[in-house]
């Protein structure tokens, strides 16, 4: 189903059932007034507008915390074997809305075993490619907010995503949340965990890719939760994850993040 077609089937609907229904994803904690970085040379969506802003303004509220439920700030730099690039990515991201059923305060076991809308388990903690894990580039990829775009740091824009390929033959290693576009005389900047980055400049993470939200990101999710809904109906009892181990490592399986 196309992102256009998608948005008109759910756009009504989906602000009804946002606002009436209390969606948890959209409950998350108070963070920074939105820096007026969003690029003045693209007009944008209302709704991405704000779902951008609210994804950027998680983020610099949260780039140098120790853990997901820990305020101790690390130094510039430092290390957060508690909280990973790709969880504090999908953090914000949640905290936008744009992870249907959790919120940016849920429980770190939540992100490790998310289950998505399309009966998919996904590990949200994890960018590395795995054979066994659905990453958080996967669910990028299958819910349809994120469009690959090869390397095109001048697309970038806040909320975007740039994932790095440094990972064993080339893969996965790494990922990042755009905070500020390029301008006429600056690159894009990045906020990152592990190690704590605020504004670290895009160049910084290459070998990469740029990662960017489709137009109505928001409305694309909800309407995917609700497509999916109907092609994977909840089963009568809840069911129980497979045992996995990965989230007792100290560090990401593919190595120290920069």
């Amino acid at each position: 189903m196309t992102h256009v077609l998608r948005s008109r089937i759910a756009s009504a609907a989906v602000v009804v059932g946002i606002v009436c229904a209390g969606a948890p994803a959209l409950a998350g904690p108070a963070v920074a007034a939105p820096r007026p970085s969003l690029s003045q040379r693209q007009t944008l969506p209302d709704t991405d507008v704000v779902s951008r802003a609210i994804e950027v303004g998680y983020a610099d509220a949260h780039w140098n915390w120790t853990a997901w439920n820990d305020s101790t700030p690390v130094a510039f730099g430092s290390a957060q074997p508690q909280y990973q690039c790709a969880e504090f990515v999908a953090r914000a991201l949640a905290a936008a809305g744009l992870v249907p059923g959790l919120g940016p305060n849920d429980p770190q076991d939540d992100y490790f075993n998310y289950t998505a809308p399309n009966g998919k388990v996904y590990d949200l903690l994890l960018i590395s490619e795995l054979p066994q894990y659905n990453n958080l580039y996967a669910y990028l990829m299958d819910s349809g907010i994120g469009q690959d775009v090869g390397d095109q740091p001048g697309q970038a824009q806040p909320g975007d995503i740039v994932v790095t390929y440094l990972g064993p033959d080339g893969t996965l290693s790494h990922v990042g949340l755009v905070a500020q576009a390029a301008t006429d005389t600056t690159e894009a900047t990045v906020d990152a965990h592990n190690n704590a980055r605020l504004d670290y400049g895009y160049h910084y993470y290459a070998p990469s890719h740029l990662v960017r939200l489709v137009p109505n990101a928001l409305l694309e999710v909800w309407a995917w939760t609700a497509e999916q809904r109907l092609l994977h109906p909840a089963p009568a009892t809840p069911t129980t994850p497979s045992p996995k181990s990965r989230l007792a490592l100290p560090t990401d399986p593919a190595g120290p993040q920069v």
